[in-house]
């Protein structure tokens, strides 16, 4: 299950990053006026960089957690399904995205020699990289100037922002290559993520899902394990978990309301799953965030 913290559900799967016809990239940035329209679980086929100033959050990618504190520094590929980075916890924190395709790789990167030494790093990104908070100390002003430049001086800025990464020896490595790589393959995701976003709070069976996408029972759980390494059940419960982590962080609601929101109908079963994926029951779990 692939999840990052402080996101909120909606409408969401493939989300088709459009450049100009001037420009091979794009510079986004986000704030509590502009919020990030990427919400929900989606992916990208663009490469992106993401610049968080400052709040703390959590990063759960195919099992694995990492929590950050005073924002967060990240480059990840093609094809890695994800939720939005941000977070709500200073009025005064904004995020920074850059995304750019394969072309600003085969036409730019790779073109000129002299940024053969960026390669391996654009290789990397398709392992989910988390740098330290000293390379984000590093680079904040450059994050800070980028959204005010020109198309032209942001190229170069984009330039430089991969040379300083690329010099960087200790990135947190969150998922297996192999990963993104599967699922760049498969031609579902979009509608399976489209199904969850919209319906997770309804009851939902496995049959239900392969209609959805139009394979039998039977093909649609031979490919969704092959995909995720997971049942499609197992995948949905830690879905709805994720979903009431944040209602438990950010709302009041009981825990049954929050239970029921989420699309468990049973209480105990609720908090069975939810101690076994996070290791406490909800009520400890809210009680010790808070």
């Amino acid at each position: 299950m692939i999840y990052f913290g402080n996101f909120v559900l909606l409408k969401a799967l493939y989300k088709h990053i459009s450049y100009s016809f001037e420009n091979s990239f794009q510079v986004e940035k986000f704030d509590q006026k502009k919020l990030c329209a990427h919400d929900g679980l989606h992916f990208h086929d663009s490469y992106e960089i993401v610049f968080v100033k400052n709040g703390n959050g959590k990063i759960i990618v195919e099992g694995n957690e990492i929590n950050y504190n005073n924002g967060v520094l990240i480059f990840l590929g093609p094809c890695i399904p994800h939720f939005s980075f941000s977070n709500t916890n200073f009025e005064d924190n904004y995020e920074v995205v850059i995304h750019f395709g394969n072309e600003f790789v085969e036409q730019r990167l790779r073109l000129f020699p002299e940024f053969r030494d960026l390669l391996p790093l654009i290789h990397k990104s398709k392992q989910f990289l988390v740098f330290n908070s000293e390379v984000k100390k590093e680079l904040t002003p450059q994050f800070e100037q980028i959204t005010n430049l020109n198309p032209m001086k942001q190229l170069i800025s984009i330039f430089n922002l991969l040379y300083e990464l690329s010099k960087s020896t200790s990135p947190k490595k969150i998922i297996k290559e192999e990963v993104s790589n599967r699922y760049a393959k498969n031609k579902q995701l979009d509608k399976i993520f489209k199904f969850l976003n919209q319906n997770y709070h309804h009851q939902i069976s496995t049959r239900d899902m392969a209609l959805h996408v139009g394979l039998t029972t039977n093909s649609f759980c031979r490919m969704f394990k092959a995909l995720t390494q997971k049942s499609f059940i197992s995948y949905l419960n830690e879905y709805r978990i994720n979903r009431a982590m944040k209602l438990l962080e950010e709302t009041d609601d009981n825990i049954s309301e929050i239970a029921y929101q989420c699309g468990f109908e049973n209480l105990s079963y609720f908090s069975k799953k939810f101690s076994k994926l996070k290791g406490k029951k909800p009520i400890e779990y809210r009680k010790n965030y808070r």
